[in-house]
């Protein structure tokens, strides 16, 4: 648990607002690179103490970004600067719109109804988006998907860990393709799930909101969860 939690944290990088993470892999594009970005939050560092191959996607990645009050809680811990927070749900469509605008882009992941609205609202803003694909699919699917397809980047929302492991098969197999993993970020994006009102954002309590809608579904996740990480941030703190 402890390599697990300290190998996440090394991998982080932080920044102190969504212009210079936008800023930044402008400029990372721009040098010719392609860009496989992932969200770490309390869930993730859960996931990596009983997935290896969930570690390994991640420090596959070429950009890590801070998710969520209870990685703040962490670094706080830990004596470390947490900066700004950086969720998939308000990042991604700033760098579509800002980053990739002119690019080419799939979306893959959730269902195929959210996806044609997701679809729709996106190239009202001009996002080119050249395919979708739902997020059931075996992971080899979304590979070969991609072989007849000009593609610069693809919108990962299929959740933790699928979304991680597939980015890395096809960072892996296709060097020019840049990918973001994004969870719920067709969902949010077509309007199914709701965002908390901007005060409880400001809060870092979204998550208190999103199982407030769905308890069943997250109490898991959120309640049982964030106790079992704020244990092992603890024991990771004491251990020095």
């Amino acid at each position: 648990m402890k390599l697990e939690f300290r190998q996440f944290i090394s991998k982080i990088t932080v920044f102190e607002s969504t212009d210079l993470v936008a800023k930044h892999c402008r400029q990372y594009l721009e040098e010719g690179n392609r860009l496989n970005i992932a969200f770490l939050n309390a869930h993730a560092f859960n996931l990596a103490c009983r997935s290896p191959s969930f570690v390994e996607s991640i420090m596959a990645s070429d950009l890590v970004l801070r998710d969520g009050i209870g990685v703040k809680i962490l670094f706080k811990m830990l004596g470390k600067e947490p900066g700004h927070n950086l969720n998939g749900t308000d990042l991604i469509p700033i760098l579509l719109t800002q980053v990739y605008q002119g690019k080419k882009v799939a979306l893959f992941g959730s269902t195929n109804k959210e996806l044609t609205v997701a679809r729709q609202k996106l190239e009202s803003q001009n996002v080119q988006v050249v395919t979708v694909l739902d997020g059931f699919k075996e992971p080899d699917v979304y590979v070969q998907h991609l072989a007849s397809l000009e593609v610069d980047l693809v919108v990962m929302a299929m959740g933790m860990p699928k979304q991680e492991a597939v980015s890395k098969m096809i960072c892996e197999t296709y060097p020019n393709i840049s990918t973001i993993n994004g969870g719920a970020i067709v969902d949010f994006i077509a309007g199914k799930v709701e965002r908390a009102p901007e005060w409880v954002q400001k809060l870092s309590l979204e998550w208190a909101y999103r199982l407030m809608k769905e308890p069943k579904r997250l109490f898991n996740r959120y309640v049982i969860g964030n106790v079992t990480f704020l244990t092992r941030a603890m024991i990771v703190k004491l251990s020095g």
